[in-house]
């Protein structure tokens, strides 16, 4: 135990003890009164025992008050993420936000998905189905209801895209083509101007999310990111069964983008657009900021385990605190 003593008690080469260690038979030394000076020299080991118990305890204090900042930074609220979602060929926002409705549920508490709509509006288009003795064909596109008809859109458009027309439906020429999107090339000027505008209206966003078409889109945004700075800033992409388009100038792994590309990893599962298309795709970008996660689940975002998982980990890494 250490003793206090005031100056006026002092007395040269006095001995002090207190009443525990007499108890306790604790060995005592002399305590040097010279002014203002205690050296550690002359104390005895009661008091060097006292002297670090204190120490200690100034020690386990100052841990405490560290640790206690640290809970209460580590307890402030994260920012979520705002991820700006591009939805694939024939779809709008609104039909994109129903099918990740999953992915935003399992991301409600690290992210903010925000969805829009392409420029380019298409046509209704229908195709005749095959002769059926028991089914009566339709032959008239005049007679096709418009009602519930939701609004189609895309990012990039064929050469021959004539813009919609509200007139009528429009019978297919041909039968559809699962490989159609290598030839939707044309108009990218036009969707990148609308994408300019929504970053200066409703954002910023911390990063883009394509799937399909939409990734296409996104993935040539990612390669003009640098001369994009001031109109366009994100910090990551994620680019889910996605193609490369008019990449043909890009070298392999010259975007340096974080991205994360997500795709079915057979030609079976994902019968729109093929695995190889993209994994050709993420090859554009830097592997040292890039995550592959493959899936057997067809042409959608995984939103089960171990995948969630994944893109989770993926995002952790942007996220912060507010301050």
């Amino acid at each position: 135990m250490l003793v206090l003593i005031c100056d006026s008690c002092r007395e040269q080469e006095s001995l002090y003890v207190c009443e525990l260690c007499q108890r306790n038979s604790k060995l005592v030394a002399s305590i040097s009164t010279t002014e203002d000076d205690m050296s550690e020299d002359v104390l005895s080991p009661v008091a060097l025992e006292a002297n670090s118990n204190l120490n200690q305890i100034r020690h386990s204090f100052s841990m405490s008050s560290r640790n206690d900042q640290h809970a209460a930074t580590s307890t402030k609220p994260m920012r979520k993420l705002r991820i700006l979602c591009l939805h694939g060929f024939r779809q709008n926002a609104s039909s994109f936000k129903g099918r990740t409705a999953s992915l935003a549920k399992k991301l409600k508490n690290m992210a903010e998905l925000i969805f829009v709509d392409a420029p380019h509006e298409l046509p209704f288009i229908y195709q005749h189905s095959p002769p059926d003795q028991n089914c009566e064909s339709v032959q008239s596109e005049g007679s096709l209801p418009f009602i519930n008809c939701n609004r189609k859109f895309a990012w990039l458009v064929a050469a021959d895209y004539n813009g919609k027309s509200d007139a009528e439906w429009k019978m297919a020429k041909v039968p559809f083509d699962t490989a159609q999107y290598q030839q939707q090339t044309e108009a990218f000027d036009e969707s990148l101007q609308r994408l300019k505008t929504i970053f200066l209206q409703a954002g910023p966003f911390d990063g883009i999310l394509g799937f399909s078409q939409g990734a296409a889109m996104a993935a040539l945004v990612c390669a003009q990111q640098r001369k994009l700075k001031g109109e366009i800033d994100f910090k990551f992409a994620i680019l889910c069964s996605g193609f490369a388009v008019n990449m043909s100038e890009y070298s392999e792994g010259s975007i340096s983008c974080p991205s994360l590309h997500i795709f079915g990893n057979t030609e079976v599962n994902d019968r729109q657009i093929e695995s190889r298309a993209s994994r050709h795709l993420a090859s554009f970008f830097d592997r040292g900021c890039s995550v592959i996660i493959e899936h057997d689940l067809g042409h959608i975002i995984p939103t089960r385990s171990p995948y969630i998982d994944d893109i989770k980990d993926f995002l952790r890494q942007f996220l912060q605190f507010n301050t």
